[in-house]
Formats: structure tokens, C-alpha cells, sequence
């Protein structure tokens, strides 16, 4: 498989993985880490959204780590910038998450940066 298409992959597996653990941590409630740490930390690992997110986290690892092993580490990083992109335009439409104007022109400016470096 060509390192692009590895690099989609990891880039949908984390932005995925951040979308779960949003809807996990919503289901889950404020996590306060007052009192009982690793009861805290469990009741979120055994949150079946947040282990996915986990999970999904994992498989971007693998990929990446796959992905590192078949090019250049600096074709390779730019692609994390697509993750912020996706993870906010997520928020947007999932969750109807208000993205303020400048915020639309920061991820313009990602974009712009990401397509400058790949073509480089």
C-alpha cells in the first residue's frame, strides 16, 4: 500500500478516535480526578466510546508507525495537520460545535500549509 493512502488511514483512525472520545466523555460526565483516580480512569477506559476512541488511536499508531517505515518523517508529519482540520469540521457537524470566522481562516491556512509541504 502507498504511504498516502497509510497516511489517510492513521489521519481517519485519530479523528475518529477524538469524535469517540467526545461522545464517550459527554456520556461519562465532567471528569474531576477528585477522589479515587483509578476509579475515575476506569470508569472512562471501560466507556465502550472511549475504549473504541482508544482502539482507534491504537490502529492510527500502526499505521503511522507503517507509513514512517516507507518514507520520509518530513512527508510524513504534515499529514498530522489534516487531523486538526477534520477533528474541528467534525465538531462542526457532529456535534454542532460553533466554529467562529477566524477559526474557518486558521484551518484555510492549514490547508494551504499542508498542500505547500506535500507538494514540496
Amino acid at each position: 500500500m502507498k504511504p498516502v493512502w497509510l497516511l489517510l488511514i492513521s489521519v481517519g483512525s485519530a479523528t475518529l478516535g477524538q469524535i469517540f472520545f467526545k461522545k464517550g466523555v459527554f456520556m461519562t460526565g465532567e471528569i474531576t480526578l477528585k477522589g479515587s483516580v483509578i476509579n475515575e480512569l476506569l470508569k472512562l477506559v471501560l466507556n465502550p466510546l472511549v475504549f473504541s476512541g482508544l482502539v482507534l488511536y491504537g490502529v492510527s499508531t500502526i499505521v503511522w508507525l507503517i507509513a514512517l517505515s516507507k518514507t520520509t518523517l518530513s512527508f510524513v508529519f504534515p499529514f498530522t495537520a489534516l487531523i486538526f482540520v477534520l477533528v474541528m469540521l467534525s465538531a462542526r457537524v457532529v456535534f454542532l460545535e460553533p466554529i467562529p470566522t477566524l477559526r474557518y481562516f486558521g484551518i484555510l491556512l492549514i490547508c494551504l500549509g499542508f498542500l505547500l509541504s506535500s507538494l514540496a
